[in-house]
């Protein structure tokens, strides 16, 4: 299996191409309990001391970490550009235990209009931020939301990942689900993060496999360079990156 990539010309593509996957959205890249699992493990370590009031989570798609998050805070919004995205997350939120004390709302990250100046607590973007088209505009906007000193979490693909780099293009396979897809490495997430008015607090690898994207046997490569970069604490062997970063007063 390998990816495909789909040309975007603006926005519109982009709204409408997430609208299509919006009825089947899974993850692709394993088992999908498994991963989830994971992933709100590392979240959950970096909402370490976080306020408890409001969580907002951009780009949250169908609500697969809105919703196990909802009963750590007081209220919790989740927006997301697609309107099919939104209304898959409203089905859910329906009949989720904690769903009275959930907002959904269609906006682009790099336009917030539901939600208010200094609003949340916790800003949340996981598997997104490499999708949004001005990614500086979306991370001005995310402080604007956020609270003096909230903080805002981030996991995202690792631009510098050794699948990026190398492998993929000698092998000729694309990277990208969508023509306007940004990665980023270590240094420009800092750069744009400190730029927008964040303090960088924590950045660093996590293990993802884009398994989905590839055929099985690089799967499985990768998955042995993950280990060896965790052992011996190798960059540019691991898939993920994540961030805490805290709002300057």
């Amino acid at each position: 299996m390998s990816l495909r990539t789909t040309p975007i010309k603006g926005l519109d593509d982009v709204r409408a191409f997430f609208d299509r996957l919006a009825p089947v959205y899974r993850d692709c890249h394993g088992k999908a309990e498994k991963l989830l699992r994971y992933r709100l493990g590392i979240i959950d370590r970096l909402l370490e001391r976080a306020g408890h009031g409001s969580l907002v989570e951009i780009g949250c798609g169908t609500g697969m970490h809105l919703f196990p998050l909802a009963a750590r805070f007081e209220r919790v919004h989740g927006t997301d550009l697609s309107p099919s995205m939104i209304e898959q997350a409203e089905h859910l939120r329906l009949g989720h235990p904690h769903g009275e004390r959930i907002r959904l709302s269609v906006a682009p990250a790099e336009s917030l209009s539901s939600v208010g100046d200094a609003e949340a607590d916790v800003v949340l973007c996981v598997g997104a931020l490499e999708h949004m088209l001005d990614q500086r505009q979306a991370l001005r906007e995310t402080c604007r939301v956020l609270k003096p000193g909230g903080v805002f979490v981030c996991l995202t693909p690792n631009a510098d990942y050794v699948w990026y780099t190398r492998i993929a293009p000698r092998l000729g396979l694309s990277t990208k689900h969508l023509s306007t897809d940004r990665f980023l490495g270590k240094k420009k997430l800092t750069d744009l993060l400190e730029t927008a008015g964040f303090e960088v607090e924590r950045i660093g690898s996590w293990a993802f496999i884009p398994r989905g994207d590839m055929p099985p046997y690089l799967a499985r490569i990768l998955t042995a360079l993950d280990g060896v970069g965790r052992l011996l604490r190798i960059p540019s062997f691991r898939g993920g990156l994540y961030c805490r970063a805290a709002r300057r007063s």
